[in-house]
């Protein structure tokens, strides 16, 4: 290919992608979107409620235990047992409320949210403790990481 083809091909891909940025409607109600507007709709009232979905709501089971597994095999002491727990199920038996602070754990928040739901170690792994299901609790993902690797008699 020569220079003066590229040259032109990403002219016309330019021009394409301005024209499309100007042509943009919002999916809610069909109306023209201001240029100016880098959100997709054109209000707040058009913006769909409850779009997030946590990751591991969405994924498979055999997913949710192996990444589950993974990540706490990384903090784990030497000799520590392990079992194969799908988090969703910690947190589905705790009726999607924090054993720490005892509030409910929204459902429809992303995963880094403090807010979002996590699986709390009763007894740290970082300080000998197992990563098998009756050592499991459900968290705010705020309450899990203010709560780190404390011993739960230090609590």
């Amino acid at each position: 290919m020569t220079v003066p083809f590229l040259q032109r091909l990403n002219r016309y891909l330019a021009d394409a992608a301005h024209t499309a940025w100007f042509q943009r409607r919002c999916p809610q109600c069909d109306s023209l979107l201001t240029p100016s507007r880098e959100d997709d709709y054109c209000s707040d009232s058009c913006r769909p409620r409850n779009l997030v979905v946590p990751a591991f709501i969405t994924r498979t089971p055999a997913s949710r235990i192996n990444s589950f597994r993974w990540t706490s095999a990384s903090r784990a002491l030497p000799g520590a047992r392990f079992e194969d727990v799908d988090p969703l199920d910690v947190i589905e038996t705790a009726n999607w409320h924090c054993e720490l602070c005892g509030e409910a754990i929204p459902q429809d928040v992303d995963r880094y949210d403090p807010q979002a739901a996590t699986v709390d170690h009763h007894m740290p792994l970082a300080l000998g403790g197992h990563h098998v299901r009756s050592n499991m609790r459900a968290a705010h993902r705020r309450c899990n990481t203010s709560k780190n690797a404390t011993h739960p008699a230090d609590l």
